[in-house]
């Protein structure tokens, strides 16, 4: 770590300092201010960044952007959305629909004002529950979900090493995908229509709302430089999709979907290995496949490929209620809905998915 570079970190245990006046915290700082910060912070991921302020402002979801200053100086920040529904709870979480985005500060009494002022910002929205999506545990033990975990996978620096160790059967199915025609593009804007039309029909297919277009093009808006839209088409039809993030020395994929009609072809193991090759090219040290449920499908597809699993702890504080079982899976028990879900009509699934979608964290 650069010298210079403050010592900001998402970790809950922070080495105790000398005596210093406690941190105060501020709302919503100006979002250069918070941005820069961010840039100094050696923990820090764009997912952080004051400019999903004005992606969740798609679906009209408020972000609370939490500042812990010190002598005008900010210490550490922790962003929020709230989300409310009769379905899903009242809720204020770091952040939804992504895996893991943690208070970062650069000393424990920053990190206990950030927590406090987020329950303080809980309890004046109707006693919302507080989730914190952390990639490292927090002390005290807050009640905590576990049961999700990141996959992901050390990269090459030359995309032949990483082929190699592939195991036989990863590399024979890329193999058939490639011999079946399958052409694989990237770009950016330009082929956010393509994309949405093979996520939103694979979400439907999976029986879960999708997002709307228009929050794949403010993300492309806001961080159009960091993004990449990966297609594998087949006789001029993309068949799949997938959405990268740079994100510092990893390479994200919080998106990927591909049209179940073309499982034979091995559509997703293409493309994944054309995104892999890439990111070996452009210097990645890591690939993040994203969150899966251990022993899940998509775990297993993740786990083929050599990915290894890191532990996420998603807490949740409520003040006025038991918080416990809310730990114990608690969206995954609408397979009922899931069912339903797979049976509307893609144009009804596209209408209505965005209206679920913002109320799910």
């Amino acid at each position: 770590m650069n010298a210079t570079m403050p010592q900001c970190a998402s970790t809950a245990s922070l080495a105790s300092t000398e005596a210093r006046p406690n941190a105060h915290v501020i709302e919503s700082p100006l979002p250069e201010k918070w941005n820069r910060y961010l840039d100094g912070c050696a923990h820090g991921s764009v997912l952080h960044r004051a400019e999903w302020e004005q992606v969740f402002a798609v679906y009209g979801l408020p972000m609370l952007r939490l500042a812990a200053e010190r002598d005008g100086k900010i210490v550490g920040i922790l962003p929020l959305v709230w989300q409310k529904s009769l379905v899903f709870g009242n809720q204020l979480v770091s952040l939804p629909w992504f895996d893991a985005v943690s208070v970062l500060a650069d000393d424990a009494d920053a990190r206990e004002q950030l927590i406090l002022s987020a329950q303080a910002a809980a309890r004046a929205r109707g006693n919302a529950i507080l989730q914190l999506r952390q990639a490292e545990p927090l002390d005290p033990p807050y009640p905590v979900r576990n049961d999700k975990v990141l996959m992901r996978l050390a990269l090459e620096s030359d995309p032949e090493i990483l082929w190699k160790r592939l195991s036989a059967k990863v590399r024979n199915q890329v193999r058939k995908g490639q011999k079946s025609d399958l052409e694989s593009v990237r770009g950016g804007r330009e082929l956010a229509g393509e994309f949405f039309n093979v996520y939103s029909a694979n979400m439907r297919d999976l029986g879960s709302p999708s997002h709307k277009r228009k929050f794949f093009e403010r993300v492309l808006d806001q961080f159009g430089n960091l993004c990449t839209i990966h297609l594998a088409r087949f006789r001029g039809r993309a068949v799949g999709a997938g959405f990268t993030i740079a994100n510092g020395r990893r390479l994200e994929i919080p998106w990927a979907s591909s049209l179940r009609e073309f499982n034979g072809m091995c559509v997703n193991h293409v493309m994944y290995w054309e995104i892999l090759a890439d990111a070996c090219r452009n210097g990645f040290a890591w690939f993040h496949f994203g969150r899966s449920s251990r022993d899940s499908g998509t775990y297993h597809f993740k786990k083929q490929w050599g990915a290894e699993e890191v532990p996420l702890f998603w807490y949740y504080l409520a003040e006025t209620r038991n918080a416990e079982h809310l730990v114990a899976s608690p969206q995954d028990s609408f397979g009922w809905a899931q069912r339903v879900w797979r049976r509307l009509p893609l144009w009804l699934a596209r209408r209505l998915g965005p209206r679920i979608i913002a109320k799910v964290p």
